[in-house]
């Protein structure tokens, strides 16, 4: 990503310890496209405090949208993902795009209520 000149990644953390990253592609050229900042994976360390590391990490994408001038954030989450789910919606994040992904067998693995995941499987 750095060397196609795509956007950039962003990393949380806390005492030397690395909580979360964002990988975020913006602008023309990319698959955020024009005046958008579009999180295209990100993830934080679930646990005890994996809502307030989400909602760090989203905070930072903002912030970092609105330093790039971008006036658009895009981040897409899997509604199995139910905590991350209801809190990138109480952040105020829209529905744009609602997918179904299904697995056979239907167990849970990657996509369970307790995993703060960003993608988007457009």
């Amino acid at each position: 990503m750095e060397n196609q000149r795509l956007g950039d990644t962003l990393f949380i953390g806390k005492n030397g310890n690395l909580e979360g990253f964002a990988v975020c592609h913006y602008g023309a050229g990319t698959e955020a496209g024009s005046d958008t900042c579009y999180i295209k994976f990100g993830a934080v360390n679930s646990g005890k405090k994996g809502s307030e590391r989400f909602a760090q990490l989203l905070n930072e994408c903002e912030i970092f949208s609105n330093i790039i001038g971008m006036s658009k954030l895009i981040a897409g989450v899997n509604t199995s993902r139910h905590q991350a789910y209801l809190q990138i919606l109480n952040m105020g994040f829209k529905i744009d795009i609602l997918g179904v992904a299904m697995h056979h067998p239907n167990e849970q693995g990657y996509n369970r209520p307790d995993i703060y995941v960003i993608d988007d499987s457009r």
